[in-house]
């Protein structure tokens, strides 16, 4: 997965009982043993060689990678939204069935009032992507994932953030025309100069999504106004 190091590897095959919670609701116990047929964790970065970052915001010393074969892609979205938020650490979780793959990614924070807890902050899920089939826009968004790509390794929140918000640009990317020297770019380097184009990025694109739900003109105008704002920001970067 993402051509990580086989010192990463970890292959821990994880038992269907294990892996639901028992204070789940029933109804969700259930539609988890339906559709989920096996669970592995695969990979796991650890260790000091990339820093771990423990802080008031973050108790990052691992990123896990785990692989769930499913009865059917159409529940990925429930899967991931369910395990996303159960998984304390940062993850990434491939789901796939016979036919298709999706990858699932949440950026996740300590809770101010009970860090024992996390807050999810952000939810990603990819297009789906055929399997056993030539698929450019899976080849792309793999280009983007090689650990070997990956720009800002300083510590281990950094060097999930980078593959988040590339994975978002990615399933994104017709948001803005210059999504290509972003992905490209060397903005990955700075960590601060990231958060703030990624998360104007993030605004345009939800821009974009409140456009086509609109009703009024009013809306619409004052929608594209926010947009025309965002892209020029965007712009103003030096690319």
């Amino acid at each position: 997965m993402f051509d990580l190091p086989d010192t990463y590897r970890v292959d821990v095959k994880v038992a269907l009982k294990d892996f639901i919670p028992k204070d789940l609701k029933p109804n969700d116990k259930k539609r988890i043993k339906d559709a989920v047929k096996l669970v592995s964790l695969d990979y796991q970065i650890a260790g000091e060689e990339i820093p771990s970052v423990n802080n008031e915001e973050y108790r990052c010393q691992v990123i896990q990678f785990y692989d769930i074969e499913v009865a059917n892609i159409k529940d990925a979205n429930f899967l991931a939204s369910t395990y996303q938020n159960l998984i304390k650490p940062l993850c990434v979780i491939h789901m796939h069935d016979t036919k298709d793959e999706v990858y699932s990614m949440a950026l996740k924070r300590l809770s101010q009032t009970d860090d024992m807890q996390i807050v999810v902050e952000q939810t990603l899920l990819t297009d789906k992507y055929m399997l056993g089939i030539p698929d450019s826009n899976r080849d792309r968004f793999m280009a983007y994932m090689n650990y070997s790509t990956v720009k800002n390794k300083i510590d281990k929140v950094q060097l999930y953030k980078e593959w988040f918000y590339k994975a978002y640009m990615v399933v994104n990317e017709k948001a803005y025309i210059h999504t290509d020297k972003l992905l490209d770019g060397n903005i990955w380097y700075d960590s601060d100069r990231t958060a703030r184009i990624c998360q104007k990025y993030v605004e345009l694109v939800t821009s974009r999504g409140k456009l086509k739900t609109a009703v009024t003109n009013a809306e619409r105008m004052k929608i594209n106004k926010e947009i025309k704002t965002e892209i020029q920001v965007l712009d103003n970067e030096e690319l």
